[in-house]
């Protein structure tokens, strides 16, 4: 009886084993794949959505833990010298870093906090090695930076006087936070999605009527709006109005995000999904999404999601 059991534990343990080694080498053909389908299109699969090659090696880590994911991390970064520019494997390095992240994450059951932001910090790495230390080598062009940030302050109905050079590595640096937390936010969506479906056990996210801000955070949005409104009376210097505007355009996103979000839950209730798509190109109409800002500040100050959740939980809007 003991023999058969010994049998059957190695059988086991044998199945295992090839179970590992089969799905790695089929991670690392999905991986090879979207190389091979980046290099034909040159490279532009990188520019849009390189983070796509994060999910393979999560998906596995996940599945196996990080010790195990070891192995085909380090085969897909030898197919990608075959076949990559040296930037696809410094994407495909950064998207193996956080896929191991995040995936040993949910296999030691961290909760999705943890999740978000370890692997927001890894994300906010290679984004700024990418847009600011070797920006040349990424293709990134400093004067291609400033008339871009002149077109943005003239949308935005900006003329004060501000120091550009400046300007430009704030928004650079905003720009490198936002992406990563727009990357973090995807890859978190989608891993959960993908590791529920393959029956792997992950932390529930939270439906977007319960996803909140605290209330200092509009009043200290509307204090900095005042403030940066305010910039011709109070006779600002180039260097406070620089940090000023940072401060703004980072209040302003934050708001649009919130409204969005409201918006959003209130076309999901009144089973308006098709608007979804609408209000997402809305958030960069100018004059829309000032409005869209605005709905946020009074989300936030005013907490409209809890009551849209307190009207379904009633069952009627009017309990608001």
């Amino acid at each position: 009886m003991l023999r058969h059991y010994e049998e059957r534990k190695e059988a086991d343990d044998m199945n295992n084993q090839t179970r590992k080694i089969t799905e790695g080498a089929m991670m690392c053909a999905i991986v090879g794949l979207v190389l091979f389908i980046n290099r034909q299109l040159g490279n532009m699969l990188e520019y849009f959505m390189y983070w796509v090659l994060t999910f393979p090696i999560l998906v596995y880590t996940a599945k196996y833990g990080v010790r195990n994911a070891l192995v085909p991390s380090v085969s897909m970064l030898l197919l990608s010298f075959m076949i990559s520019s040296p930037t696809t494997i410094f994407y495909l390095f950064s998207c193996i870093v956080v896929g191991l992240v995040y995936g040993g994450g949910v296999r030691k059951g961290w909760k999705n906090g943890t999740l978000l932001v370890f692997s927001g910090i890894f994300t906010f790495f290679s984004y700024l090695v990418t847009t600011v230390l070797l920006a040349a080598v990424f293709g990134y062009d400093p004067a291609e930076d400033i008339e871009l940030v002149k077109t943005i302050l003239e949308l935005m109905n900006i003329h004060s006087g501000i120091d550009l050079m400046k300007t430009v590595t704030i928004i650079v640096v905003l720009v490198a936070v936002l992406m990563s937390v727009l990357q973090t936010m995807c890859i978190h969506m989608i891993g959960n999605i993908l590791l529920s479906r393959l029956h792997i056990r992950v932390h529930p996210m939270n439906n977007i009527l319960s996803i909140r801000a605290p209330k200092w955070n509009g009043w200290l949005i509307l204090v900095i709006w005042v403030l940066f409104y305010s910039g011709n009376v109070l006779k600002l210097n180039q260097e406070a109005s620089t940090i000023l505007l940072g401060a703004y355009l980072v209040c302003k996103v934050y708001a649009i995000a919130c409204g969005a979000m409201c918006i959003m839950g209130l076309l999901v209730l009144l089973r308006k999904r098709a608007f979804v798509f609408l209000l997402m190109i809305a958030v960069f109409v100018p004059y829309v999404q000032d409005v869209i800002a605005v709905i946020g500040i009074a989300d936030i100050l005013f907490l409209l999601r809890d009551k849209m959740k307190r009207g379904v939980i009633n069952g009627s809007f009017g309990k608001f």
